[in-house]
């Protein structure tokens, strides 16, 4: 569409039409108040660390994240209509986001590369924080994070995701 613009992330691409529009990353802010920058994403909440990734006494690697689910996420107008209900792919997105707000200790530019299993336990509506529980296993550039999600009513999602990573 030549002509046209439209902006989601920061970055600026041009096409071969002239059509000018943008991906890439976004930035986002932690509880350090430092901007870290994330994947394109439909999920506008912002992840805040509350624990961040870092070895038990059991030597298991846990992190602990949160994200209030805005009434105003984009996603919420078709779905559904006057009973907004936040889609389970967006829950799987808090859990990639809150990855990759918490790496393993000792691990580079992780990189999702399999959403191995999903359980939806019951569902999130607008205004809920999600309370996020990872659990990181792996190493040598391939991690695994098991997450539990709840929010203030109970437990809400199980997600596995895998990652691959640079080691630092």
């Amino acid at each position: 569409m030549t002509g046209a613009a439209g902006t989601v992330g920061t970055t600026t691409i041009t096409g071969t039409t002239g059509s000018t529009g943008s991906t890439g990353t976004t930035g986002i802010t932690g509880t350090t108040g430092t901007p870290d920058t994330r994947p394109c994403s439909p999920v506008a909440a912002r992840v805040e660390v509350v624990r961040p990734a870092a070895a038990d006494d059991r030597g298991k690697v846990r992190a602990a994240t949160a994200v209030t689910v805005g009434e105003d996420e984009a996603v919420f107008p078709g779905h559904y209509p006057g009973f907004p209900i936040f889609p389970g792919v967006c829950v799987i997105e808090c859990v990639h986001l809150s990855g990759l707000r918490t790496p393993p200790p000792g691990s580079a530019g992780l990189e999702l590369v399999a959403v191995e299993s999903t359980r939806f336990l019951s569902p999130v509506f607008p205004g809920d924080r999600l309370a996020v529980d990872l659990v990181w296993t792996g190493g040598s550039g391939a991690w695994k994070c098991a997450a539990k999600v709840a929010t203030e009513r109970g437990p809400a999602a199980q997600v596995r995701l895998r990652f691959a990573a640079e080691e630092a």
